[in-house]
């Protein structure tokens, strides 16, 4: 199971990690309320999948079969490997749809949370809503039909958890209020996740010149007063903010994608 192996831990390697190009847009409606959607198309994978394994390896892996499904994101949490209550009650309405076709070289992941209020939306921003251990067992309701001794796929999945990190979103303090969106580097966070030993297989990545394009876009309900960011673009009537950048870039120099927004 190599091949299945070495998908995992791409696609584990801290949620991101994996992805080469993420679509980030949060709405937020007049009243506090609104949506966060993550939409990761991670193709590129598969044609690193192909290249490393073969068309032949991979239907022998049981990798060759289509997969549409929309999975509760509260149907991932399992308090004894980590989700709280805080989380169950931010992803309760929260849905995982996941496509993969190696055919195709499909392989997309959207993520879509409706909140309710300011604070939650602070907490989804500060990544206290994703959950590696969540994402792998839904990989294994998938895979882990497989269970001869040569092809224990359940098996792998969990030694593919392993570089499991928390979300780069957490090196960041966040506040969220009516009129005012603020990211700032936590130098404390920062330097704990550098130290983190699964942090050298992403380090080798960013090193490499590898780019994980990552857009955010954030949809207000009323125009932008005031920005401190020069990569923050403004739509013609300022409602509507953008940021695009190479995510690895923050493991370099995360103060450059810190950010204030007032409207």
């Amino acid at each position: 199971m190599k091949i299945l192996r070495y998908a995992l831990v791409l696609v584990f390697l801290g949620f991101l990690a994996s992805c080469y190009e993420v679509n980030e847009e949060i709405t937020i409606n007049e009243d506090g309320t609104g949506t966060f959607v993550t939409k990761m198309d991670m193709g590129q994978l598969i044609e690193m999948m192909q290249s490393f394994a073969g068309e032949e390896e991979l239907s022998k892996e049981g990798l060759d079969r289509a997969i549409d499904t929309t999975i509760q994101m509260v149907d991932m949490l399992d308090p004894s490997k980590g989700s709280t209550q805080e989380q169950k009650a931010l992803l309760e309405k929260g849905t995982l749809k996941m496509q993969m076709n190696i055919k195709d070289r499909l392989f997309k992941m959207d993520m879509n949370i409706p909140y309710t209020g300011y604070n939650n939306l602070q907490k989804l921003m500060e990544g206290k809503g994703n959950s590696g251990a969540g994402l792998t067992d839904a990989f294994k309701g998938i895979f882990g039909d497989n269970k001869t001794p040569e092809r224990d796929t359940t098996k792998i999945i969990d030694e593919a958890r392993e570089p499991d990190m928390q979300d780069i979103a957490g090196i960041y303090d966040v506040t969220v209020k009516n009129g005012l969106i603020s990211k700032k580097t936590n130098t404390e966070k920062y330097k704990a996740l550098l130290a983190r030993p699964e942090m050298d297989q992403v380090k080798k990545l960013a090193s490499s010149g590898m780019e994980i394009q990552y857009t955010t876009t954030i949809k207000l309900p009323r125009p932008v007063k005031k920005s401190d960011n020069t990569i923050i673009k403004l739509s013609e009537d300022k409602k509507t903010v953008t940021m695009r950048y190479n995510l690895l870039e923050l493991l370099e120099n995360p103060e450059k994608f810190a950010y204030t927004l007032e409207y």
